[in-house]
């Protein structure tokens, strides 16, 4: 579905135009696309983008999120941690509820309430002063599995409510997270000169 759109007409100075078109072109976009996208990244950077995330180093991170499994034994997304400052994708976690959780917690919208406790994570682990697209969980054994976690009701209290409170008060503690000295893209076989290209 298309997103409602508005047309308005803005002024600005002939060299802010040539700027961007400047940079239009060599990206192969059009000009309203480059000026959204420039516009979009404002607005994350100052808070009021979509599922936006500034580190502690100061790096601005966009986290995109997709369904992955939805069975009887777990629901799963997919989170993509992209910089968009260099428009490259750092890091893929799969970020899930078993279901004893999803049954403890009394969860009627599976797939919502998964997402929501997936982004609530990564941003706990931004707040704890963790680099988002260099953690590492090793709840799963083999490389493979690092970008992997599946709360398990062991983990977790006895309702959403408690969790989200502990997530907010920064006093929950994952005993599966760790943090790399690089990020999952340059573990994962990206070379480091295309790091900042």
């Amino acid at each position: 579905m298309k997103e409602k759109t508005t047309n308005i007409s803005i002024r600005i100075p002939d060299e802010y135009r040539k700027r961007l078109q400047l940079q239009a072109d060599k990206k192969a976009l059009s000009f309203n696309a480059h000026v959204l996208r420039v516009l979009e990244i404002h607005l994350m950077s100052s808070g009021f983008g979509p599922d936006s995330v500034t580190s502690s180093s100061g790096r601005l991170f966009q986290i995109r999120s997709e369904p992955y499994i939805d069975n009887v034994d777990e629901t799963t997304w997919a989170f993509f941690v992209d910089e968009p400052k260099f428009e490259k994708e750092r890091a893929y976690y799969l970020i899930g509820l078993g279901r004893t959780v999803l049954r403890d917690w009394q969860v009627k919208d599976k797939a919502t309430v998964s997402k929501e406790v997936g982004l609530a994570l990564l941003n706990f682990y931004n707040r704890k002063g963790m680099e988002i697209d260099r953690l590492i969980w090793n709840q799963y054994p083999g490389p493979d599995n690092d970008g992997r976690r599946i709360l398990q009701a062991s983990e977790v209290p006895e309702t959403l409510e408690e969790f989200f409170d502990l997530l907010m008060a920064e006093k929950w503690t994952d005993k599966f997270v760790t943090q790399d000295a690089q990020c999952q893209d340059i573990r994962r076989g990206r070379p480091e000169s295309a790091l900042y290209r």
